[in-house]
């Protein structure tokens, strides 16, 4: 019993401490989640600003395309003004030219002065003739070479507006590409900022990973410290009470289970393994406490109680596939009772087989396979304990056709 009891007192100190890392990793979880949350909101934030950044980086690039075409056009405007002004320049020159040509004529001639020319005439008629033609070709030569500048100046003055032009242009061009550069920088110290956050989510995506691998594999550990406790509680119970009974649930036998053997008045079954494929879901164990429609106190007994230890294996009656567990009850020790966790029936599996059968396997300290999952005829499901609605260590066999309880013992 000092054994026992120590190891029990050992194990309790292991379970607190294993509650205790349980609830430290839970904390943890609910931290690392919060900063994740809190991680890829930021990061989703950081992401819109580089989107609008690119975006304004893309809106001044086109600009600058826009400047640069602008400013080819202007060159080739002044570059064909300039050539209006080379042309207009070299139209003066012929005139000056010719005239030049037509003043060194009329010296060679001997004729200096107009006043000659026209005192040389002839005649009175003759006069006249001179004196027009003198005029005409000195005021066509002005008129000619005063047309040509003022196109000459006309040229000049929009060629010099073209250039006033360009040079805004050129003055806004630099603005554009300076705003060009200052975009480029920000975004590439916002895409540096936003790897930066992608790297805090991803650490703490993986402290969360480890924080739930940590948890999920100390629970079955701490489960399975909770039924060795229970059992060794259970053990102290039976040995300090050989037997218990109560008129609110199923009576249980305490004793050791001999195979064959019968309590209460109940028959053990006449066969462990039927030809039509059922099998005893816990061997070794034939004490029937609680036979099928029974009356208690609250309903007509819906199943068979078979008396086992806490932790014995239990085994499928059938092959199926179940269809309903249980198994966050800690009620597992002798007198409890009260507990409607699972339905009253504790910690539990349901399978469902052929033909519309169903077997329900009630009280188990702990199951062995989950929801969904197909099973064998006689593979491990769980071990025998004490929780939900019961007052002792046992097994509740039921057996529904059809959605209807019928007595399991006719199946053995």
């Amino acid at each position: 019993m000092m054994i026992i009891g120590g190891a029990a007192t050992t194990t309790a100190a292991t379970i607190s401490e294993l509650e205790a890392r349980q609830a430290e990793l839970e904390s943890q979880q609910a931290e690392y989640q919060a900063k994740l949350n809190k991680s890829n909101s930021a990061v989703a934030e950081k992401q819109e600003e580089v989107d609008a950044l690119v975006g304004q980086v893309e809106s001044v690039t086109a600009e600058i395309q826009v400047c640069y075409q602008k400013i080819s056009i202007y060159d080739q405007n002044i570059a064909e003004k300039q050539k209006a002004i080379d042309e207009a320049n070299s139209e003066i020159d012929n005139s000056m030219n010719t005239l030049r040509q037509r003043i060194k004529t009329i010296y060679i001639s001997g004729d200096v002065s107009a006043l000659e020319i026209v005192m040389g005439a002839k005649d009175f008629t003759d006069f006249l003739d001179k004196l027009q033609l003198v005029q005409y070709v000195s005021d066509h030569d002005a008129e000619l070479i005063n047309g040509i500048r003022k196109k000459l100046n006309t040229i000049s003055e929009e060629k010099k507006a073209l250039e006033a032009d360009k040079a805004s242009l050129e003055e806004e061009h630099t603005t554009l590409t300076n705003k060009q550069d200052e975009l480029t920088k920000l975004l590439d110290e916002n895409k540096e900022t936003l790897a930066s956050l992608q790297s805090e989510a991803n650490d703490a995506q993986m402290q969360l990973s480890i924080s739930e691998e940590e948890l999920s594999k100390l629970k079955p550990e701490l489960q399975e410290l909770v039924r060795q406790s229970q059992a060794a509680a259970a053990a102290q119970a039976a040995a300090a009470a050989p037997s218990s009974s109560s008129d609110d649930e199923e009576e249980i036998d305490y004793s050791d289970n001999g195979g064959g053997s019968s309590g209460g008045g109940y028959s053990a079954p006449s066969q462990i393994d039927a030809g039509d494929g059922w099998t005893w879901p816990i061997p070794g164990c034939y004490t029937i406490t609680g036979g099928f429609g029974e009356g208690r106190s609250y309903e007509s007994h819906g199943g068979t109680d078979i008396a086992a230890s806490i932790g014995t294996p239990i085994y499928a009656a059938n092959s199926g596939t179940v269809i309903d567990t249980s198994n966050d009850c800690t009620h597992s020790s002798a007198g409890v009772g009260g507990c409607n966790h699972g339905g009253g029936y504790g910690n539990h599996v349901w399978i469902q087989h052929d033909n519309g059968y169903q077997t329900i396997y009630g009280h188990m300290i702990n199951t062995a396979v989950s929801t969904g999952e197909y099973v064998s005829k006689g593979q491990l499901i769980g071990y025998s304990g004490s929780t939900g609605w019961s007052t002792g260590p046992h097994l509740h066999f039921e057996l529904r056709i059809n959605g209807v309880r019928s007595n399991p013992m006719a199946l053995f």
